[in-house]
C-alpha cells in the first residue's frame, strides 16, 4: 500500500554566513518557516517476509519532476540508504514523487522530501535517530523534518522552535534556478555578518509581533546575483515593475518574496509581476505552523 505525506516549503525569512568551518561548511543564522506549497511524497512498503529488492525505485512526476536526479545523488533516495545503514523504518520497495516545489529555487523542495520519507519510513522512530539521519542527508533537513518556524544556527542542526506566523501571506517570484553549491561557491568575504538581523527576526516572533520586513533577506544574495545574469536582470524587472515592495531572496537564491497584507493586494501585485516578468513563476504562499503528516 502507497502511503502518502505532504513536503511543504520553507521560506528562509533571514538567513546570515557567520562563519567558515575548516571542513568548508558555513556557519549561519537563520529564521526559517514553513509555507503551504508542497510536494507529494509516497512510500510503498515491503510486505512482511518480502524479499527486498536490489534497489528501491523512483518515481517522479509533475511540473518540475524534470528536473529531479534519479541516481545515487538524490536526497531521497539518500535517506532511504541512510535509514537501511541505521535499521529504521520498514525496508522500502517504491518511492512515488510529485515534483510540485521549483528545483534550484531555495524553497527547501528537496530536503522536505527527504524530511517526509524519514517521516513516513520511520514513524514510531526515537527522534533523535531520525534527527541523526536528517542531518546526515543535508543541512536543510533537520528543520524541514519538524517544520513551523525556527531560529536555525551551526550548518542547521541547531534549532530553536518559534512562534509561527498566523496566516501570513507570502507572494514569491521564482526568478532563475540557482545552484547552492555554486551560490556558496561565489560567496566573498564582504558577504558575512553577525547573526544579528536573524536574532532581532527571532524576538520579533517570540513577542508575537510582525516583523520588519526590512530585515528579510539572504546573505547569499550577492553570491546568486554573481553567479546568474538572468538573475540580475529578472531581479532589475522585478524591482522596476512593483516600486516600493521590499523583495526578499530565500536561501541560496532563485525566488524571492514580499509578505502582504490582504489577498486582493497579492493578486494584483501577482498579475503586475506576470505582467513585467513574464516566464517566471508566481505563487502566493500562507505560512504554516509545523509539520502536516497527511495531505
Amino acid at each position: 500500500m502507497l502511503r502518502l505525506g505532504r513536503a511543504p516549503a520553507k521560506l528562509n525569512l533571514v538567513l546570515e554566513l557567520t562563519g567558515r568551518r575548516a571542513n568548508g561548511y558555513h556557519e549561519l543564522a537563520a529564521v526559517s518557516h514553513t509555507v503551504g506549497w508542497s510536494d507529494v511524497v509516497g512510500l510503498e512498503a515491503l510486505a512482511p517476509g518480502a524479499r527486498a529488492p536490489d534497489a528501491c525505485q523512483l518515481l517522479v512526476y509533475g511540473p518540475h519532476s524534470a528536473q529531479v536526479p534519479h541516481g545515487p545523488e538524490n536526497i531521497v533516495l539518500k535517506a532511504v540508504r541512510l535509514l537501511s545503514e541505521q535499521g529504521l523504518g520498514q525496508a522500502t520497495s517504491r518511492i512515488v514523487l510529485e515534483k510540485r516545489i521549483p528545483t534550484q529555487s531555495g524553497l527547501g523542495g528537496g530536503s522536505a522530501d527527504a524530511a517526509a520519507l524519514i517521516r513516513l519510513s520511520a514513524p514510531d522512530a526515537p527522534t533523535s535517530a531520525l534527527e541523526e539521519v536528517a542531518l546526515a542527508c543535508g543541512a536543510d533537513v533537520p528543520f524541514a523534518l519538524t517544520g513551523g518556524a525556527a531560529l536555525v544556527g551551526g550548518i542547521g542542526e541547531r534549532l530553536e522552535p518559534l512562534p509561527p506566523l498566523s496566516d501570513q501571506l507570502f507572494l514569491v517570484v521564482v526568478l532563475a534556478a540557482i545552484s547552492t553549491a555554486a551560490a556558496y561557491a561565489a560567496v566573498q568575504a564582504r558577504d558575512f555578518s553577525d547573526g544579528s538581523r536573524a536574532e532581532r527576526l527571532a524576538s520579533s516572533l517570540r513577542a508575537g509581533s510582525v516583523p520588519d520586513p526590512e530585515l528579510y533577506g539572504s546573505d547569499l544574495q550577492p553570491a546568486a546575483l554573481r553567479t546568474s545574469a538572468t538573475l540580475r536582470q529578472r531581479l532589475q524587472a522585478l524591482r522596476h515593475a512593483t516600486p516600493g515592495t521590499p523583495w526578499a531572496m530565500t536561501g541560496s537564491g532563485g525566488a524571492f518574496f514580499t509578505p502582504l497584507d490582504d489577498p486582493e493586494r497579492a493578486v494584483s501585485t501577482a498579475r503586475t509581476v506576470a505582467l513585467a516578468c513574464p516566464g517566471v513563476l508566481v505563487r502566493t504562499v500562507v505560512s504554516e505552523p509545523g509539520w502536516p503528516d497527511r495531505i
